[in-house]
């Protein structure tokens, strides 16, 4: 069973946005919110990559 819902905004940068819309596609998910929700399902059950994720600062758009 479907866990329920909260609605949330998230700001995405166009090319953010275009990988979730190009894995939505790829692997005929029904929206980019389910898709999104993939990924934090998948990080959530990947704990020895939490580090590895979120202690190094990336920034694709900095100059």
């Amino acid at each position: 069973m479907a866990n329920p819902k909260q609605t949330f905004e998230v700001e995405l940068g166009t090319d953010q946005m275009a990988f979730i819309r190009s894995m939505k596609d790829k692997y005929d998910i029904v929206d980019e919110s389910k898709t999104l929700r993939v990924v934090i399902d998948y990080l959530i059950g990947a704990k020895g990559v939490h580090d590895e994720v979120f202690e190094k600062r990336r920034c694709y758009r900095c100059d």
